[in-house]
């Protein structure tokens, strides 16, 4: 039971080691093929094993971080190809740029060659056979889920279509819901696929029969459009809810996630692996922003300064934010970037607001600063939020934050604040899915979806591979104004 119920991370842990396996294989055949080359210079062998764990290395760091392994499970093979293909070329490019500045001539040069050369050879191959032994897996009953398509006029036929595509997936359709259709008649979908119909009142006595453990509806819109009952049903009977549509795939193509298994909505708590992840998850938390707090010290003096000579104190614009619509809130830190009044001044240029829902975004905002549009430019004013982290109030990754007025402007129904309850479960981050897709770009419940899609996935990996997407952002600006 617990093999089948955990299978996903199971088996992305066989993969991480079956790559490491391709890598040392990699690094044998290059070995020997390099003794049939003519003029070989002797080398002992543990300098080609030195080198195989240091290129090695560099190559599984970047698969992690470019999202190799969080996809190894959730994407279809193609996918998974082009991540690694890209994960390959900034290992090299990374490999032979460390070997530079380590200033390391004596690297056996033409067993670097044969080992990139043919290391992706012995990838494929065992990304083939986990393939088919995940496929061999999933006929015995791991990684397979029995789900339900609420929806079905919203675009239900769609996803019953990919999941037919994808079986590797692991999703078997045991119905449809409608709030109209009978349960008595079969419809097919597809060519030669007949699956049953049932009204919305009939969702739980079939959930129960069946043993259902996802339901997944086309548009988030669904449960704020006839299906609310859905959730608390889901509720009740610890039932995963999931989002898939081309709106939520065009989003996470935004976030640079592929994910064909879309986004949760609600998903049942697992209370020890909660905790453990809440554990680690502090931990570096704390590690990490002490360490950098000590590290950027004289861009924080720098920054106060600059603050002090153009328009005096405070230096620090201390603010109430909070995930959620009545959750527990928390005082937010940023450099002070506009007038000392913006509070007020805002009020007055909400017709000018560029963003949707209570997001205020204005790209020319007179409130600004010289000095805050440059440190809001390159996230500068963001630093002080790692004195939010040390305290514990927020994490490195995680969901952004917004002053509890700004939510009293949506214009939502208690169904929609009832969906998004999951975006509480985690505390809120200094960077996320929002972020590093657009920022000022992205509307209100586009960050919304994008942080359930981070609550549902987070780990170790997932904020590893966040960080990094962080840093180009960051450098170049991009979206922030």
């Amino acid at each position: 039971m617990i093999l089948k119920r955990n299978w996903r991370s199971i088996f992305i842990a066989f993969v991480f080691i079956v790559d490491s396996l391709a890598i040392m294989a990699g690094g044998l055949a290059a070995y020997h093929v390099r003794g049939y080359l003519p003029n070989i210079p002797i080398l002992p062998v543990e300098i080609f094993f030195r080198f195989t764990l240091f290129f090695g290395s560099i190559l599984l760091f970047m698969g992690c971080i470019l999202g190799l392994y969080r996809s190894a499970f959730h994407s279809d093979t193609a996918r998974q190809y082009f991540i690694a293909a890209k994960a390959y070329a900034f290992g090299v490019l990374f490999s032979f740029s460390a070997i530079y500045l380590l200033h390391t001539l004596d690297f056996p040069r033409r067993f670097t060659i044969l080992f990139f050369l043919v290391t992706p050879v012995f990838f494929i191959i065992g990304r083939s056979l986990m393939q088919r032994f995940n496929l061999f897996m999933q006929y015995r009953g791991y990684g397979i889920h029995k789900v339900l398509l609420v929806g079905y006029e919203n675009g239900g036929i769609k996803i019953f279509e990919r999941f037919r595509g994808f079986p590797e997936l692991g999703y078997d359709v045991k119905g449809v819901v409608t709030k109209t259709q009978s349960g008595s008649r079969h419809k097919p979908l597809i060519a030669g696929a007949y699956v049953p119909h049932f009204k919305l009142s009939e969702v739980e006595m079939v959930a129960k029969r069946e043993s259902i453990d996802r339901i997944f509806v086309p548009h988030a819109a669904s449960i704020t459009n006839g299906y609310a009952s859905v959730l608390d049903l889901s509720r009740r009977n610890q039932i995963k809810v999931k989002v898939l549509s081309p709106e939520a795939d065009q989003l996470l193509r935004r976030a640079h996630v592929h994910d064909i298994a879309g986004i949760t909505l609600f998903a049942p708590r697992r209370y020890k692996i909660e905790f453990l992840r809440r554990i680690l998850k502090r931990g570096i938390d704390l590690i990490v922003s002490s360490l950098l707090l000590l590290i950027i010290s004289p861009v924080l003096l720098v920054t106060s300064l600059a603050i002090i000579i153009e328009s005096g104190f405070p230096v620090i614009f201390r603010q109430r934010r909070a995930s959620l619509k009545h959750s527990g809130s928390f005082f937010f830190y940023k450099f002070r970037s506009m007038i000392q009044n913006a509070d007020e001044v805002k009020e007055s240029l909400w017709q000018y607001n560029e963003s949707e829902g209570p997001l205020f975004k204005m790209k020319n905002d007179p409130r600004l600063t010289k000095v805050g549009r440059f440190i809001r430019k390159f996230s500068i004013d963001e630093l002080p939020q790692l004195i939010n982290v040390f305290l514990g109030d927020m994490s490195l990754v995680g969901p952004r934050p917004l002053p509890p007025s700004d939510f009293e402007k949506i214009t939502e129904s208690e169904e929609f604040w009832d969906s998004i309850k999951d975006r509480a479960k985690v505390k809120p981050g200094m960077t996320g899915l929002w972020q590093i897709s657009g920022r000022s770009n992205i509307g209100f419940r586009e960050m919304i979806l994008l942080d359930l899609y981070y609550v549902e996935n987070q780990s170790f990996l997932f904020d590893l591979e966040i960080l990094f997407a962080t840093v180009p952002v960051v450098l170049f600006g991009k979206g922030a104004y």
